[in-house]
């Protein structure tokens, strides 16, 4: 079975639970971009409850620019603004510091979106040892039929999927935040997450 999404940058926690029981990862590139959506945001847990972090785009087609044409925004000091916040906010997580050095490399090596995007979908999937093929579409198609799972609107904005408790830095002051970027699954459980993961399914 082939999953359909957006090009989700550090997707939600749900997701992964869905590539767990599928062979292969699509990545639509090739639609209109939409704003305001998971594919330049994504979610972390701070001591005043749930934060967007949010890379800003240039679209060099206006309204008509697809998804693989975004590029980033590199007049704005974004990068440092993100690399702080994750340190202010995980720095007392158990696996920050562990995988902090790739996250800000990934960061800083891509112009354009859908390549950041990508890079990090292939670094999280290897930290969760989820063996599945990752491609991209070669052209936008409205409908997709058998074999496949179109959730190209499902990812498209955050949703608040009720997920199993696990241990949160701030937990003890804002409670347990469900379906945050998989980054807090990770900087909180380390390895252990995709076991997490597997037994949501079972």
């Amino acid at each position: 079975m082939k999953l359909i999404t957006p090009s989700l940058l550090l997707p939600p926690i749900s997701l992964f639970i869905d590539l767990l029981q599928v062979d292969e990862w699509i990545l639509e590139i090739n639609e209109t971009y939409t704003k305001q959506t998971l594919r330049n945001r994504y979610y972390i847990a701070t001591n005043q409850g749930m934060r967007a972090m949010i890379i800003p785009i240039k679209k060099v087609n206006g309204s008509h620019t697809k998804t693989k044409d975004i590029l980033l925004d590199d007049s704005a000091a974004w990068l440092k603004y993100h690399h702080k916040t994750l340190i202010t906010n995980y720095r007392n997580s158990a696996y920050f510091d562990y995988y902090e050095d790739d996250i800000i490399n990934i960061f800083s090596h891509y112009k354009k979106l859908y390549e950041l995007n990508i890079a990090f979908i292939k670094w999280i999937l290897e930290q969760l040892d989820i063996n599945i093929k990752v491609s991209i579409t070669e052209n936008y198609e409205k409908q997709y039929y058998i074999d496949y799972i179109d959730d190209r609107d499902k990812y498209a904005k955050y949703e608040n999927i009720q997920l199993p408790y696990y241990r949160q830095v701030f937990i003890d002051k804002v409670g347990f935040i469900s379906n945050l970027s998989i980054l807090d699954l990770l900087f909180n459980l380390g390895a252990e997450s995709v076991i997490y993961l597997k037994n949501i399914i079972k």
